[in-house]
């Protein structure tokens, strides 16, 4: 891969013509954009490129952001360009690589260019040294050979696998390895009650044999102490049977024992704890390990893992064989199957969010069109008000190609997990079926294993952000002129008070101003101008000056990672959003607070994610984030 980078302010381009092997300009492409201050990334696949793409792409964004951090440009516009090189990729596989590089950049301020298209542009070179670079990706043999794809012919499901590799990627996804042995003491802290009934199901790796059910009187005695007036014996006794001679799925029991006895779930789970001891005796004849029957076994301890290990949001996927303890094989029901499965923690998640994502996915599967279907009775798992089951339409009928909720708190208490999380899982070889007219799914295994997280220094420092910030427009569009301000004012000496905003905030008129106490001392002492790095997987906070701090930190401005969060903008940032939690809760004025000299990243309001401590911690690296302010910010209304 060939790299042309060009630090330009202003820039600007537009899509003119398209050529023959021109995509589609639909988000997160654009057709024009002009922006004030930008690294303008100019990318050329080559053929080499194409059997090692995940190395390159990864290889691509370690440059292109430690050249963005160096520079300090505010946007990078990834612009397919062809004329880098004379050993040019396939145009498909052009288009694939510059998707995977959107995507391995999704958490930076990008703009990418349309590929294949003739575009007028304007830019203006910065000028400074670090203004035109050029870089030249190339893979070595060894690692060349590592990622080398496969020779021969192609199998359907696979490639399906690699298609939702590449959706999922696309949409800023990141892949995990996922175990395919798993204990059934995850299944129980997941299904709760109907956890036996799922184990039913699952192959233990010695096997398992299905419980012989009676119904005795104690029995319908307790079962109309939880349902008064039960007068369903019969239909009991039928369903038992059914499920005796596996005339209906392990699954579907708690459902189906709900509808025929027209109660709720939830008493049709009290019935499956309290009545059916038996459900809750099903040995394992050796262990207790298990192949994997839903990806969701595996979730719950990754997200309990990475709850603290990870900024959120946290959007994971993990592509991988199932096994099922099916009652028979058939075209469409397998032993073994392939699970496409994503996972999404964040604080603030909504249904429509969750389907928003599927039909992006299969939109770029090829199904334009799908429905959705809440369960009647959910799974436990589930929240019962979002397990719902998603359709499209093939030879005239409905198939279910995924199912889609949100975990249960419950489940996700069992995980010390906090916060809400949305699932999809999609059928891989039902959706293959359809896309290429097949008639029979038996077929492949792909076993699957996990990595651990690890982080470059350029990841670090764009975990790096504010802890807290405004949420109020006033505030929020106030930042920037406020911290001009306060700049602007840093050598007036003290004692000394300069406004820096003046304005309504939630109806109450707000006025903000910094001061200094000290008599002839600058407003603000040099460590606020600080910005903070990423370098060696070390966290420090450093002048504008690259000489200030002598000869050993010089190195660090050129091969460290450049946050772009200064201690100033921080500072300020929280103090504003103190100031506006304060008039929200009816607290009375003024508020008023003074630094002077910060030895940690939490007294000026930058927050490290747990993720990046926790990196940092086990290789007894350092966060050096601290030096001398002494300002401080007052605010009355």
């Amino acid at each position: 891969m060939k790299l042309l980078m060009i630090h330009s302010a202003p820039f600007s381009f537009r899509a003119t013509e398209q050529t023959k092997f021109a995509e589609k300009i639909e988000p997160p492409v654009v057709r024009e954009a002009a922006v004030d201050d930008a690294l303008v990334v100019m990318i050329a696949a080559e053929k080499n490129d194409e059997k090692t793409a995940d190395a390159v792409v990864a290889r691509a964004r370690e440059e292109i952001q430690k050249v963005f951090q160096q520079t300090g440009a505010k946007s990078i516009v990834l612009y397919p360009y062809s004329h880098l090189s004379n050993n040019l990729g396939r145009p498909e596989n052009s288009l694939r690589i510059i998707r995977m590089m959107r995507a391995a950049m999704e958490d930076l301020p990008i703009i990418r260019c349309p590929f294949g298209w003739y575009k007028s542009f304007e830019m203006a070179g910065r000028g400074h040294p670090m203004s035109e670079l050029s870089r030249s990706i190339e893979i070595g043999a060894a690692e060349a050979l590592a990622f080398a794809m496969k020779t021969g012919r192609e199998h359907p499901v696979a490639a399906l696998n690699q298609r939702f590799r590449e959706a999922f990627l696309d949409l800023g996804l990141d892949e995990m390895i996922n175990p395919a042995i798993v204990d059934d003491l995850h299944v129980y802290k997941q299904y709760g009650p109907e956890a036996p009934l799922i184990l039913d199901r699952v192959f233990y790796i010695a096997g398992l044999d299905r419980a012989d059910i009676g119904l005795s009187k104690p029995k319908l005695e307790l079962i109309n102490a939880i349902v008064p007036g039960f007068d369903r014996e019969q239909d009991l006794r039928i369903l038992l049977r059914e499920y005796k001679e596996a005339a209906i799925e392990a699954d579907d029991f708690l459902e189906e024992l709900a509808l025929r006895l027209k109660i709720t779930g939830d008493q049709a789970a009290e019935i499956l704890e309290r009545v059916f001891p038996e459900f809750k005796e099903l040995k394992p004849v050796v262990t207790k390990k298990t192949l994997r029957s839903h990806m969701t076994s595996n979730w719950f301890p990754v997200l309990e893992r990475m709850r603290h290990k990870m900024p959120l949001p946290v959007r994971l996927f993990s592509v991988g064989s199932r096994f099922r303890r099916e009652q028979r094989q058939d075209p469409r029901h397998l032993f073994e199957s392939t699970s496409a499965s994503v996972v999404v923690m964040d604080e603030k998640l909504t249904m429509e969010d969750g389907k928003r994502l599927t039909i992006d996915v299969l939109k770029r599967l090829g199904f334009d069109e799908c429905n959705f279907q809440k369960k009647k009775i959910a799974s436990r798992y589930y929240d019962p008000e979002t397990d719902t089951e998603v359709f499209v339409k093939y030879k005239g009928e409905q198939i279910e190609v995924g199912n889609l909720g949100f975990y249960a708190p419950a489940a996700l208490r069992n995980y010390n997990i906090d916060l809400p999380v949305f699932n999809i899982g999609f059928g891989v070889e039902r959706m293959a079926m359809i896309l290429t007219g097949a008639s029979d799914l038996r077929a492949l295994v792909f076993p699957q294993f996990y990595e651990e997280v690890e982080f470059t220094d350029a990841e670090i420092a764009a975990m790096i952000t504010f802890d807290r910030r405004p949420e109020s427009s006033a505030l929020a569009s106030a930042l920037e002129s406020m911290t001009a301000k306060a700049i602007a004012a840093k050598d007036t000496p003290g004692p000394a008070e300069v406004p820096l905003f003046d304005g309504d905030v939630l109806g109450k008129n707000v006025k903000i101003s910094v001061f200094n106490w000290d008599a002839g001392k600058p407003m603000l002492s040099l460590a606020a101008m600080n910005t903070i790095y990423a370098h060696e997987g070390e966290v420090l906070g450093l002048p504008q000056d690259r000489m200030a701090l002598g000869d050993k930190y010089a190195p660090i401005y050129d091969e460290g990672a450049r946050s772009g969060v200064r201690f100033i903008d921080a500072v300020i940032a929280g103090f504003a959003a103190d100031v506006e939690s304060a008039v929200r809760d009816g607290k009375q004025a003024p508020l008023e607070e003074r630094w002077k000299i910060a030895k940690r990243p939490q007294q000026i309001n930058v927050k490290i994610p747990d993720a990046a401590y926790d990196f940092i911690q086990k290789r007894h690296n350092h966060i050096r984030v601290g030096g001398p302010l002494f300002f401080g910010l007052k605010a009355e209304w």
